[in-house]
């Protein structure tokens, strides 16, 4: 097909613009004066006015669904998009070679899907069939619309806050930085100012959430028989944005490092086109506030339920100072078979720590709001948590075992092996380790993880970190119990 000179200066103006999420079309989606009697769109699926034909800012694209691994897959028939609707009635409908082929409508109904952890749950399905009825639409606004074949449905999700989120922001993974702001038939914007982005990794997300879940069991992963799961981030870079899975998380790096964006306060835009879909620009406005780091303002602790006290009240770990260059806190934690549990400072979600961390030792990174960990299994485990960079990283290592008995006066009788306590398991908030044994006049100690930064001493009703050693009356076979009731440490001494 020929083009004449305007048709070429049409499509040189429709590539002038911003390389976005939504931009890039083929040849065969430009749109250009088909003449009379066509409509004025290129081939694909549409969502049109009932009665009126469909413009080219509401086509859906083919695109990614989930898949395991955090990875995306092609799906079939699957199509979307973000579109602005006025209130009103629409209809599904396929274009090719600029005339409707398909008009396709259905019943629409209302669905719940609390798994954002924010307020925006409720979105429209719509059970759609060839030659339906119309498709209602309630409110005006930017909506997220995808249409899926494999199970005829078509999903419509009111945009009602953009945010930013990620290890960047000063709110972690946990919580999002919402970009205020507004959206109509000619165009959104979204804006926030003076953001402090440290050296880490974010994205771009509506509405507190990564995804909507149309899978019809979750518990069978992403099979394709299985329903889909689809998009609502993007990742990949600013200026380029992509879907989801598609886009990798965006980066700030370290001051002075040269990267395309460094640690600093940004001014933070995002735009809408019905033409070119998303945009984002970061500002860098100055640098970041200097970090002063305080210790004693983070009196960590473990909570979940598969601790003693459930999601209710933490396991505070010890803050031992500075080894090797790193602040750092200790712990000996009792996990249940099942559960999850997270770490976070003084009693509060205000400043809490997830992610992935294994029990074998290795060290992890975690992040500031990252997701609940999962236990490691029924035992007792020593937890390390520690920070070189006044609290910028935040590292962790987990490893079997707990609590042992070591000196002269223990059932090991020296002070070069220890001997280890029993994990007793929990009940009413109250951890237990014991152990029974013969014991002789000599000094012994508790320590933790078979090293001594973190041993218990001192008086046994009343035991402190690094306290002196302790001493049994007499020698004989006695029970030793430690207890540990999220705060304070005690043991008893039972003759056998």
């Amino acid at each position: 097909m020929r083009r004449t000179l305007i048709e070429k200066l049409g499509v040189l103006l429709l590539f002038g613009g911003l390389l976005v999420l939504g931009s890039c079309k083929e040849d065969d989606d430009i749109v250009i004066d088909p003449g009379e009697g066509g409509i004025n769109v290129g081939n694909g699926w549409y969502l049109a006015a009932t009665g009126a034909d469909p413009a080219s800012t509401a086509i859906l694209a083919a695109e990614t669904v989930e898949d395991d691994g955090f990875t995306s897959q092609a799906r079939s028939g699957f199509f979307g998009g973000y579109i602005y609707l006025s209130a009103g009635s629409y209809n599904l409908v396929q274009v090719t070679d600029r005339e409707v082929v398909t008009t396709v409508g259905g019943t629409a109904s209302e669905e719940m899907d609390s798994g954002s952890g924010c307020d925006y749950n409720t979105y429209t399905v719509v059970t759609t069939a060839e030659g339906g009825p119309a498709i209602s639409v309630g409110a005006n606004g930017l909506y997220r619309v995808t249409y899926d074949q494999m199970t005829n449905e078509m999903i419509m999700y009111q945009i009602e806050t953009p945010s930013l989120i990620g290890s960047a922001t000063e709110n972690g993974w946990g919580a999002d930085t919402p970009l205020p702001g507004s959206a109509d038939a000619s165009g959104g914007s979204w804006t926030a100012s003076g953001l402090v982005m440290r050296q880490g990794e974010f994205k771009v997300r509506f509405n507190c959430r990564w995804n909507l879940d149309r899978r019809v069991d979750p518990n069978l992963g992403f099979d394709p028989a299985n329903g889909y799961q689809f998009f609502t981030n993007f990742g990949g870079t600013p200026e380029n944005l992509l879907t989801g899975n598609d886009g990798a998380n965006m980066q700030i790096s370290a001051p002075g490092s040269g990267g395309p964006l460094e640690e600093g306060t940004f001014d933070a835009e995002l735009n809408w086109d019905p033409r070119n879909g998303f945009s984002l620009t970061m500002t860098r406005t100055g640098d970041a506030p200097v970090v002063t780091f305080d210790p004693n303002d983070f009196q960590f602790g473990v909570i979940g339920d598969a601790t003693a006290n459930g999601w209710d009240a933490d396991r505070n770990l010890y803050y031992k100072g500075v080894i090797n260059g790193a602040h750092t806190w200790l712990g000996v934690v009792t996990f249940a078979e099942t559960g999850e549990f997270k770490l976070r400072t003084n009693d509060s979600w205000d400043y809490n720590l997830g992610g992935a961390l294994a029990a074998d030792g290795s060290a992890a990174t975690l992040d500031l709001g990252g997701a609940n960990i999962a236990t490691p299994g029924a035992g007792a485990y020593y937890l390390t948590i520690t920070t070189a960079d006044e609290g910028i990283t935040w590292n962790a290592t987990m490893v079997s075992g707990g609590w042992s008995l070591i000196g002269e006066g223990s059932p090991s009788m020296g002070w070069d092996m220890d001997t280890p306590l029993n994990a007793d398991g929990f009940d009413a908030g109250v951890t237990t380790y014991s152990y029974t044994g013969d014991f002789t006049e000599g000094d012994w100690k508790f320590r933790a993880g078979g090293a001594w930064d973190y041993n218990l001493g001192g008086d046994l009703t009343g035991l402190s970190a690094d306290g002196a050693n302790l001493s049994l009356p007499a020698a004989g076979t006695y029970t030793i119990t430690l207890s540990y009731d999220g705060q304070t440490y005690s043991a008893t001494a039972d003759p056998q």
